[in-house]
């Protein structure tokens, strides 16, 4: 019986007319397109989604795309307006797993101009991460043409009043041997939000403006010598920096004003080395070495007219890792195993000051090594059936305040049934960890210094935090139209161990609320899916329908007592319209996301948690002005509805409501 519907209910309706936005091609086949390439494309259930039909609406960066992504979770930091399921799915930028700091995360630096498409896998294979608890998104950047061709976008808007603007310009094409592609992104944006809070004591109204800055420049080169060689390289700089000015008035039995400063920059630096060979066309062998950086520092101050406090805080985060494959077609199989090797540091360095003089000073100081092995075979049996079994074993050293061994074997088992030409039957097993980021291990105390309360905690981590393991089942049902149309039905089942869910407790001896991980006990998720992409030009020149529906469900077993899985929505949907007028060159739409509410019941310290449903209403239009030019307008949350929380625990209920701001944005989009 279920009992409440969870996560995700996605339904999206998008009328996408544009040919450019129709392309349900799996993947952009090369000149160079061999038969390995191409029985790796088909074995695994992934919903491949075409860059374009994510950028249409003006989002800013990968970030807020993948907040539209149909079944896809992100977290969006601290506050109440992150994207559904708490930060549960993997994402991988060309297959490289992401890290991001408190003040610098990789995916707000990717320009959507910059992706060619993304991938949402629900069970990752043995050669993806077994860290894929709750699927996997890989965001597959562009590569660069054989011809020239030199892009150049220009971006102008305002959030709330504050101006918004940023530049994209990018060259790719072909020397010779040598494949280049090189492009830059330069932001200045700025914002004006406003909160309020109530509980039983005082009232509280909270206005922030802020100011973001960033610079990117990214690179990628591919030297073919010969056909059966190919070396690539991939680089990325971006330094980002931001200011937010907070001024809180609290009344009602405390009148008080309070002063906040927020500023942070960061660094982020990627890079990756990478080789292929075609050993007699039957084998492959890959292999990369790879460095990631990212650097943030940051000072927090605030005035509440008597007492002065500031936070210091510098962290670093680096990756250096190596890895191989090697890949034989052998008749009815496709064979592919691989290693890999990486070191993680991350460095946390907090100091408290209340009045000038030092409060508490924290040095966090974690190392991670993790080694890799897979093997996995794509197995064809007939015309109809191809069987991909796989495992995988991992192995983690941590090393901090105590030294951990995790170790951990994932098997997986991916079967795809061919009914007919147009219609498949697919169905997997994979067993997933996800093991607590190195930040969830950190003892540092990340102070909220004034605004300290139920919705607004210290966070700090659990240092002898276990690891999720799950086993999670899939199955599909695909039907492709002939205009690359396609409707789908399916669903997953997810039995998860050792649960980590975070816990807000009240510190009697400190006075304040501190939030951790905590391993809470073992889950069980259901859901089903529905997706729909169609056509309608033969109703409507340049009419086509988008859709994708997902109903789930959970229950949570924590020290004898039975709940739901905390602060995950109920459902969550988006609903649009597109249409092409082909003899005005005129692309316009709207898309209507709405993300549903929870009530999470009392949990074991005694406080409960609800969030009202809330809906985001965008239109776009676009007109080709000539073969060179596309000229763009974006109007962004025209609803302008709030997210409403409340809190219940510890004597008291705080109900926090953070309001949204239409902004809009015009865009100049040119090609030489």
């Amino acid at each position: 019986m279920i009992t409440r519907p969870l996560i995700l209910f996605t339904c999206t309706l998008s009328f996408a007319c544009a040919e450019e936005i129709l392309q349900l091609d799996k993947i952009s086949v090369e000149e160079t397109y061999s038969v390995i390439e191409e029985r790796k494309d088909n074995s695994i259930a992934k919903r491949i989604i075409k860059g374009e039909e994510l950028s249409q609406y003006g989002d800013m960066n990968a970030l807020e795309m993948l907040k539209r992504t149909p079944g896809v979770t992100i977290s969006d930091g601290k506050g109440k307006k992150g994207s559904p399921g708490k930060g549960y799915t993997k994402v991988l930028i060309d297959g490289e797993e992401v890290s991001s700091t408190k003040r610098g995360n990789p995916l707000e630096q990717i320009n959507p101009d910059m992706i060619e498409r993304v991938e949402v896998m629900t069970n990752g294979s043995s050669e993806y991460t077994a860290e894929s608890m709750g699927g996997i998104v890989n965001i597959v950047l562009k590569k660069p043409a054989s011809e020239g061709k030199t892009i150049a976008k220009l971006t102008a808007g305002a959030y709330s009043g504050e101006p918004l603007s940023s530049v994209f310009a990018q060259r790719e094409g072909k020397s010779g041997k040598l494949s280049y592609l090189f492009n830059t992104t330069l932001a200045d944006n700025s914002q004006d939000d406003s909160t309020s809070t109530h509980t039983s004591t005082y009232d509280q109204n909270m206005d922030t403006d802020g100011r973001f800055r960033s610079l990117s420049l990214n690179t990628k080169l591919i030297y073919t010598p010969s056909s059966s060689d190919k070396y690539m390289f991939d680089g990325a700089l971006n330094r980002s920096d931001y200011t937010k000015n907070t001024f809180k008035h609290r009344y009602g039995g405390i009148n008080q004003n309070i002063d906040q400063n927020d500023e942070g920059d960061s660094l982020m630096l990627w890079s990756k080395l990478s080789g292929t060979h075609n050993l007699s066309g039957r084998e492959l062998v890959e292999w990369k070495l790879k460095y990631h950086e990212n650097d943030s520092e940051g000072i927090t101050r605030s005035d509440d007219g008597t007492t002065r406090r500031e936070q210091h805080d510098e962290g670093s985060f680096r990756v250096l890792g190596v890895e191989g494959s090697y890949s034989l077609a052998l008749d009815e199989h496709f064979i592919k195993t691989g290693a890999e090797i990486k070191r993680l540091h991350q460095r946390d360095d907090v100091i408290n000051y209340t009045s000038g003089i030092v409060s508490s000073e924290d040095h966090q100081r974690l190392r991670e090594d993790k080694g890799a092995w897979y093997v996995q075979d794509e197995i064809t049996l007939g015309d109809k059936t191809v069987v991909t079994p796989g495992i995988r074993f991992e192995r983690s050293l941590r090393q901090f305040d105590q030294t951990v061994n995790i170790g951990y074997v994932a098997p997986s088992l991916h079967a795809l049934y061919k009914l007919s030409e147009n219609d498949n039957l697919r169905a997997s097993v994979a067993k997933t960890v996800k093991l607590p980021r190195l930040s969830e291990l950190s003892a540092s105390l990340d102070s909220s210094l004034d605004q300290n309360d139920l919705n607004h905690p210290d966070v700090t981590g659990t240092p002898n935090l276990k690891e999720e393991r799950a086993l999670s089942y899939e199955v599909r049902y695909e039907h492709f139209f002939e205009d690359k149309g396609i409707v789908s039905i399916g669903g997953f089942y997810r039995n998860i161990s050792d649960k980590i869910e975070k816990m807000t407790t009240y510190d009697a001896g400190s006075g304040r609320y501190v939030e951790r991980p905590e391993n809470s006990g073992e889950g069980k998720l259901w859901s089903l899916e529905f997706e729909l992409k169609k056509s309608l030009d033969r109703y409507m020149s340049g009419l086509g329908v988008f859709g994708n529906v997902t109903f789930q469900d959970s229950s949570l077993a924590s020290n004898g007592v039975k709940r739901t899985i905390k602060g995950t929505n109920d459902y969550l949907y988006n609903i649009g319209i597109d249409h092409t007028l082909k003899e005005y060159r005129l692309t316009y739409g709207a898309a209507y996301r709405y993300v549903s509410g929870y009530d999470d019941p009392i949990d074991e310290n005694g406080v409960s948690e609800s969030q009202a449903g809330y809906g985001t209403l965008d239109l776009y239009a676009t007109k080709r002005l000539n073969p060179t030019y596309k000229l763009g307008l974006n109007l962004k949350n025209i609803t302008q509805e709030s997210v409403v929380t409340t809190t219940t625990g510890y004597s008291d209920t705080q109900i926090d409501r953070e309001n949204s701001r239409f902004h809009f944005l015009v865009t100049l989009d040119g090609r030489w």
